[in-house]
């Protein structure tokens, strides 16, 4: 367990790693995990995967979390925002978060952590959509009742005891539906409400849709064109956007600008760095074309933005 204040570091480069990878890096198995959908991680069998979180930071996260409190105290900064969850405590950290742990002290904890697709799946099929969430900087923490504990901490034991047991017939589609009643309940002890769908969840568009969200998600770091989605998918750029619009709103075009805006707050406020930088991380060809981009987006300068919150090393 993380008993001992953790050393910081510091870097300039935002590490994009798949959440599982820096696990395996450090040879921490899960609990219990079925691959591409869930792992499973809690400190009762002396595993500590946030401390592989913290000797490789700072980490983007590409999964969504959930990750319980149930003894002692830990201090995470994420985007930037340091805050300290105690015991009795659920927090759900969102993709596209980046997360810093800084010091914990008697830590118990369990933890959840689902990949985009499977959960994009999982809120389809409680009837919400995952879209809005899978792009935003977002996370919720909430304390939880003893009962409420329980109650979460019982479903975690029950999917982890079937992942582990054999495989048995509907085993897949049973723990899918302990999962669905533990992403409801967290739902719940939060008491934020999803965006219900827009349009028919088990069409093909909807699964083009949650594709192009999965792939904006690992590549618009670097991929701004409707063509390259496109292309990845193997439809048309005017397909793309009309699937978009069915279900969000909003055009291919827009998804992509807002990813690569946020991305690019992500690096100004909970990293500070340069605006060289960003246009290097972001592959824009230089500075000024970042500027531009970013204003034409947001309708101001990155100059403008980052004085309402921190002065970057190079905002020129």
């Amino acid at each position: 367990m993380l008993n001992n204040s953790l050393s910081k570091k510091q870097t300039k480069i935002l590490r994009y790693e798949e959440y599982v990878d820096i696990f395996t890096q450090d040879d921490i198995v899960p609990s219990a995990a079925i691959k591409g959908q869930v792992l499973l991680f809690d400190t009762f069998n002396g595993l500590d995967p946030l401390q592989s979180i913290q000797d490789n930071p700072p980490t983007k996260l590409f999964q969504k979390v959930y990750f319980y409190v149930v003894d002692g105290t830990c201090t995470i900064k994420i985007n930037g925002k340091e805050e300290t969850f105690k015991k009795n405590t659920l927090v759900t950290i969102m993709p596209e978060n980046t997360i810093f742990i800084t010091e914990c002290h008697n830590l118990k904890y369990f933890m959840v952590v689902l990949y985009p697709k499977f959960s994009s799946e999982v809120y389809k099929e409680i009837g919400y959509t995952y879209s809005n969430a899978h792009i935003s900087l977002q996370y919720f923490s909430t304390s939880l009742t003893a009962k409420q504990m329980t109650t979460v901490f019982e479903i975690y034991n029950d999917i982890k005891r079937d992942i582990l047991l054999p495989s048995y017939e509907f085993k897949l589609a049973y723990i899918r539906s302990l999962v669905d009643a533990l992403v409801v309940k967290n739902i719940s002890i939060h008491g934020y409400a999803p965006v219900p769908l827009e349009g028919d969840s088990s069409s093909r568009q909807y699964d083009v849709y949650v594709e192009f969200l999965s792939l904006l998600n690992k590549h618009a770091i670097k991929e701004r064109s409707v063509q390259y989605y496109a292309q990845q998918l193997g439809i048309s750029n005017k397909y793309l956007s009309f699937v978009c619009v069915s279900y969000s709103k909003k055009n291919a075009s827009s998804w992509i600008d807002g990813a690569v805006i946020q991305k690019a707050k992500s690096l100004m406020i909970a990293h500070r760095s340069s605006l060289t930088e960003i246009s290097r991380v972001l592959n824009f060809p230089s500075v000024s074309s970042f500027s531009r981009f970013f204003k034409r987006v947001t309708g101001e300068t990155p100059k403008d933005y980052v004085k309402q919150h921190y002065t970057p090393v190079d905002a020129k």
